[in-house]
Order: C-alpha cells, then structure tokens, then sequence
C-alpha cells in the first residue's frame, strides 16, 4: 500500500531520497511519523535490491542515493553487517511528539547499527538498563542501579 504524504510525485521521491541518504550516512535520524514510515518501506526495498551488491546494484545506488560517501558507505560498511537472507534493514522507534507543533515524531535506525554518538547510544539502548531523564532543556541518560541482594545470614 502506497502511503500518501500530500506532495508532488517528484518532491515525495526526493523527500525520500534525501532521508535515505541521511539514514545512509548517520544510520539514526528523526522525523515525522508518516514519513518514517514511507522511509522504513522505501529504505528496506533499497537495500533488499542492492544487497547482492553486483554492478546493477550500484548502478542503482549512484541513482537513489545523493552522496558518494554514502554509496561507498552502503556496500562497504553497512551491507557486510547483515546476512544474505535478511530482508528486514530498517526499524522505526516512536518518539515524544515535536513541541513547535506536537507532530508526531519517530526515529528510523538501521538494525545493526554500530553505537560510536550519544544521540545513537540514547536512541538505542535497552530500557531494561538505563533510564531517560528528559527536561526542557536537555535529556540525559542515567544508568539505573542494580539491586541489592538482601539475604541474611542465619548465623
């Protein structure tokens, strides 16, 4: 099914372009939620072509994407990480609506994504161990506590 984002066919596909080529390059990015989810359809059927990485494929990548560090990215980097069966590369995470507006906001990540910026460490990281703390200012991720054993000796 073909997702309506109220737009021109062509500003749509460079809309969609051009957060690929984002998502590529940074591989967490935040947006909307309705063009997440275009992005999340539109990104997996990229790498779902591209991942045999022949000539074709990046025939097809020097089309779609806009950057070449991107591309180079793309079958150096990022391909290796998945196997050759997989057919799932994108995973959409709803987030705090936009405060401007309360537009519904979501984050698009690549699945395996490799953590080296806070942004992707507190977008990603298990809730299970770490706790966000988010103000008005700034949001901060504190680690939580284990808990302590509270077993008495007998003795």
């Amino acid at each position: 099914m073909l997702r309506n984002l109220r737009a021109q066919s062509d500003f749509k596909s460079t809309i969609l372009r051009n957060q690929l080529t984002s998502l590529v390059l940074y591989e967490v990015i935040q947006t909307t939620q309705a063009n997440g989810r275009a992005l999340e359809t539109y990104a997996n059927r990229f790498f779902n072509n591209v991942k045999t990485a022949d000539l074709n494929s990046k025939k097809l990548a020097h089309a779609i994407l806009f950057d070449k560090n991107a591309i180079k990215k793309v079958f150096e980097e990022i391909l290796p990480r998945f196997k050759s069966d997989e057919t799932t590369f994108v995973k959409l995470v709803k987030a705090t609506p936009r405060k401007g507006d309360s537009a519904s906001m979501a984050f698009v990540s690549l699945l395996k994504t490799i953590v080296d910026s806070p942004v992707k460490e507190a977008v990603l990281t298990e809730k299970k161990d770490k706790v966000t703390v988010t103000t008005r200012t700034k949001k901060k991720t504190v680690e939580k506590k284990p808990e302590a054993d509270t077993e008495e000796d007998d003795d």
